[in-house]
């Protein structure tokens, strides 16, 4: 104000002001409560099939709001990794709510379009509310912990040198041998932190110890990149927040829908480049046949015993990652198969499509 216009004022005057402005574009946070019915009614007219929800506090307000959108939303979630990562947000404006905060109530509303199931991963930071939610509402499933979160407090509450390195590569482990042995130069330097991470459950935060698939989602960083993309609207009242929202997914959607269209390969653009590297990395390794499925194959660090009918080999990777490991690859191009048909079906370009078709 001072360089532009030649007014000096003070930083409370310039708050309310800007708050002022917000308010005069934006609405009032008041009377976005009083519209979320009509909101959610232009939603369900828009979207047949879409689930809306809401629970009122005690002051009348409404407390939590949950949109779904039916069909497209089942129709995505066939298409993906089954993998949900479960984060909550603050809210900035006059009313501080927490998004999500009411886990039992979000996680009830969630198994409306997506059920329990054994093949379904949680990924969490270790909140207890959000573990108990999982448990009461998707017993089936299985839940997983941020490895970063896990990270922070092995750094922040204990001492040992060189420990974090060594637990972030037991989580990574793909096979149970190296993470043993990972663990076991852990427990060595700090038998404190070694008790630390077995309360903590390594089957939530080893790779190799999952009891499901969580591929490579190992840290909460999809929610926290949402919480990064709604860092103005959160300062929002709520009708806005939600447009915001809106139009960011129809956004992302209609990108994705455009990329997967003009693309020609049988996988997905990330997973084709990492075929390519796959095979590059495999070329000088020599294949045994033990049968017409099952190969041992000699490589650079050790052998691995590969089979194409059960999608395994001993790495770890083929197993856990549903994407052919070098191995794997070598071996099937010594009997002539392609890689890209031992690729699991959610890596294909036409389940990639099959995610974004509806808008």
């Amino acid at each position: 104000m001072r360089s532009e216009h030649g007014l000096e004022i003070s930083y409370s005057l310039a708050w309310d002001a800007r708050e002022y402005a917000i308010n005069k574009v934006k609405g009032l946070p008041e009377e976005g409560y009083e519209k979320i019915l009509k909101y959610l009614h232009m939603m369900r007219e828009a979207n047949p099939g879409s689930h809306t929800s809401y629970e009122r506090d005690s002051e009348g307000r409404f407390r939590f709001l949950f949109i779904s959108f039916g069909q497209s939303l089942r129709g995505f979630y066939v298409a993906i990794r089954k993998v949900i990562v479960v984060d909550g947000t603050f809210l900035k404006s006059k009313y501080k709510r927490r998004m999500t905060f009411a886990w039992n109530w979000f996680m009830r509303q969630l198994n409306a379009v997506i059920a329990d199931e054994h093949s379904l991963a949680f990924v969490s930071d270790r909140n207890s509310s959000i573990a108990k939610a999982i448990a009461n509402v998707y017993p089936q499933a299985h839940h997983g912990i941020c490895i970063h979160h896990l990270l922070n407090n092995v750094v922040t509450y204990f001492s040992g040198k060189g420990v974090a390195g060594l637990v972030a590569k037991a989580s990574k482990a793909y096979r149970a041998a190296d993470f043993r042995k990972l663990f076991t130069a852990i427990y060595s330097i700090s038998p404190e932190i070694g008790n630390y991470l077995i309360e903590a459950d390594v089957r939530k935060w080893a790779r190799c110890q999952f009891p499901g698939y969580r591929y490579d989602i190992n840290t909460t960083n999809h929610a926290e990149s949402i919480n990064s993309a709604l860092r103005t609207p959160r300062e929002f009242p709520v009708i806005p927040l939600m447009d915001s929202i809106r139009e960011m997914m129809t956004r992302w959607f209609f990108q994705r829908r455009t990329l997967s269209s003009k693309h020609s390969k049988p996988l997905t653009i990330a997973v084709e480049k990492k075929i390519d590297r796959r095979i590059e990395k495999g070329k000088k390794f020599k294949v045994f046949p033990i049968s017409d499925d099952r190969f041992l194959v000699q490589c650079d660090t050790f052998d691995c015993m590969v089979d194409l009918v059960r999608r395994t080999c001993s790495c770890g990777k083929f197993d856990l990652m549903k994407i052919p490991c070098r191995h794997a690859i070598k071996a099937g191009f010594s009997v002539g198969i392609q890689a890209h048909t031992l690729t699991d079906d959610i890596y294909t370009t036409a389940s990639w499509r099959t995610a974004y078709e509806k808008a």
